[in-house]
Parts: C-alpha cells; structure tokens; sequence
C-alpha cells in the first residue's frame, strides 16, 4: 500500500506544526484533528456553533485541496470539552452532513488550548468513473 502525506505548508517551508494536515493509505484519507480557527489562528467567537460551524469548514477546506468533499467522509471523531455543548453542536454538525451522516465517535475530553471542540476525519478516494 502507498502512502502519500500531506504537510501544512508551514511545515513545508520548515516551521508550524510537526504532523501532516493529512495522509493517504490506500484509498482512505486520514485528516489531522482541526478546531475553530481561521486561516489567521483566531478562534472563532460565538461559542461552541461559531467553534463548530469553523472546525467543519476548516475540514472542507482540507478536503477541497484533496479533491474531496463532506460527502466523502466516511468516520468522524469528535472531541467536545463540555458535554452540555453535545445538542448544539449535533444541530451545526447536521446542517453540514444532512442525511448521509458518516460514522462516528463522540467523546467528552479536555483539548489542548482554549477550544470547545476538535474534529478529525477519515475519507475515502473518489473512484473513477
């Protein structure tokens, strides 16, 4: 089996952190866990939705650079630092994954920093028609 790692551009120049954004084994993709930052490190505010709405984009976009989409995750991992955030969150997480809902695991956990909530996926490779 191949496996092929993505960096985060930082990472490739030298600097930022020290895993991949994502690596490919096979025909699944395993992302790195993303919180609710933006491109400039600034944690969103609003709370665990605003914190949600922006760690999911943030999975979107690191599938986009991989020519996927939500639609091709088939595992979620969800890391929540409060379980009172669980209902609020389900109802962001749906509005992105709608009726095809990946697999997934949720647990209560303390994160690393001062976020609500962490994400990591598992997609699979688009066949080819």
């Amino acid at each position: 089996m191949s496996i092929q790692r993505f960096p985060h551009d930082s990472t490739a120049a030298g600097g930022g952190p020290p895993y991949s954004k994502a690596v490919r084994a096979g025909d699944l993709y395993f992302l790195a866990g993303q919180v609710g930052v933006d491109a400039l490190g600034r944690l969103a505010e609003g709370g665990i939705a605003a914190e949600a709405r922006q760690t999911i984009e943030n999975i979107d976009a690191v599938l986009a650079s991989l020519g996927l989409g939500l639609e091709d995750v088939v595992k979620a991992t969800v890391w929540l630092t409060d379980p009172a955030d669980f209902d609020t969150f389900n109802a962001v997480y749906r509005t992105y994954f709608g009726a095809e809902l990946p697999a997934r695991a949720c647990v209560r956990a303390e994160l690393m920093g001062p976020y609500r909530v962490e994400i990591e996926v598992i997609a699979a490779a688009r066949q080819e028609k």
